[in-house]
């Protein structure tokens, strides 16, 4: 009789676990990890912290895919105002079997010039500018007492010790960069100055056994962008770009797990995500090569100025319409006009500007042959280290990959 009922007992459990889809399949599951927290405030603007604005974002995040999927689990590295270190985050999303891996983190740049929307993925970097990232993020291990040896020797501010990323891109970068890619997107659709998706040595996500994104939502270090992340709206507005990028990940993720997707309504289609580019092989090619901005004539909203502004100005609808490829280095972008001595040109003459997404976009410089344009780039590179170079014909903008094919 015991046998008997053990046996029942048995069967029952097997039938269970074949009709049963929570015993069948692990629930998809997203760790969002606020950067920074505690003692470590991250980079500080004129009145804020990074670690309250990440906080903020992350959860707005975790509370939207809550809300539309309550059958994704939703784990957060942090809650509240406390320290983590960099591989404590990663154990949590490895010991919660993360299928992604979110990093929120708040950018800055010693030029009050820095603009717009970055993400990252695991890599070697392949720019100064994306090793000084991966630095300042990485610092906060040295927060932690005998890092050396519990980070194996590797020290955040030494260039050398990064060759070791070269050779940690896993079977989930492709997967990352499609994440990477799909939140870049969406932060064009919110009008958000696009800066590419970038590669650099990050130890979180080396650490990070799943497809995992660093995402910088914007400079601390510029006055109209720290206003902007601290406002409600601003903070929704980014939580709300990687969410519907995560709407589109995971429905492409359930499609070839042969899961059931429900036809999105016309107005919550989240748009596309356009494949990286390959990058270009020149220094300039992560900063150029994988951008996914619109371009746009239309004027943005700014107050006239009454000063003297920039005269060597040729404008996308007066640009000489010509087959000849044109090549610029872009220093930065703002949201207005500047004075032709204006000290953000740190001694530079006959500066020009463009005007896309609703910024003005300043440039120096003006060659056919790349070669040229690269190194006037490099000449500048210690006073802009950030500039890259960019490409026009018929006064359109083009990425500077199809340009080198002209």
């Amino acid at each position: 009789m015991k046998y008997l009922r053990y046996t029942t007992f048995i069967i029952i459990l097997i039938l269970t676990c074949i009709v049963s889809p929570s015993y069948a399949q692990k629930k998809f599951t997203v760790v969002i990890d606020a950067g920074h927290g505690g003692h470590d405030s991250g980079a500080v603007g004129r009145y804020s912290k990074e670690k309250n604005i990440n906080l903020a974002v992350a959860l707005s995040l975790g509370n939207k895919i809550e809300a539309s999927y309550p059958e994704v689990k939703v784990v957060y590295t942090r809650d509240q105002d406390i320290f983590l270190t960099l591989q404590e985050r990663a154990d949590i999303a490895n010991n919660n079997n993360a299928d992604i891996f979110f990093c929120i983190h708040t950018n800055a740049n010693k030029s009050s010039t820095a603009f717009g929307a970055e993400t990252y993925t695991l890599g070697l970097h392949k720019s100064q500018s994306n090793l000084d990232v991966a630095m300042r993020e990485n610092s906060v291990i040295t927060l932690e007492e005998d890092y050396k040896a519990r980070y194996q020797g590797f020290d955040p501010s030494a260039p050398d010790t990064y060759i070791m990323f070269e050779f940690m891109q896993d079977k989930y970068i492709d997967k990352s960069i499609e994440l990477a890619s799909a939140i870049q997107n969406q932060f064009v659709q919110t009008k958000r100055y696009d800066r590419g998706v970038r590669q650099a040595g990050f130890w979180v996500l080396a650490k990070s056994a799943c497809p995992s994104v660093l995402v910088e939502l914007g400079f601390i270090s510029n006055r109209a962008e720290e206003d902007y992340l601290n406002t409600s709206e601003g903070r929704d507005e980014m939580a709300n770009s990687i969410f519907r990028a995560f709407e589109l990940y995971k429905r492409e993720h359930d499609k070839k797990s042969g899961i059931k997707v429900s036809p999105l309504k016309k107005e919550d289609t989240p748009t596309p995500y356009k494949e990286v580019e390959k990058p270009v092989k020149t220094e300039t090619s992560v900063l150029a090569a994988v951008s996914t901005k619109t371009d746009t004539t239309k004027e943005p909203k700014i107050r006239p100025e009454t000063d003297k502004t920039i005269q060597t100005v040729t404008k996308p609808d007066e640009a000489k319409k010509t087959n000849e490829v044109v090549f610029k280095i872009q220093l930065f972008a703002l949201e207005k006009k500047l004075r032709t001595n204006a000290p953000d040109f740190k001694g530079l003459k006959n500066a020009d500007f463009y005007v896309e997404n609703q910024l003005y976009k300043y440039t120096y410089g003006e060659e056919s042959n790349f070669s040229e344009i690269n190194k006037l780039r490099k000449s500048i590179s210690k006073k802009f280290p950030n500039a890259y170079v960019i490409a026009f014909r018929n006064g359109e903008k083009i990425s500077v990959k199809e340009a080198l094919k002209k």
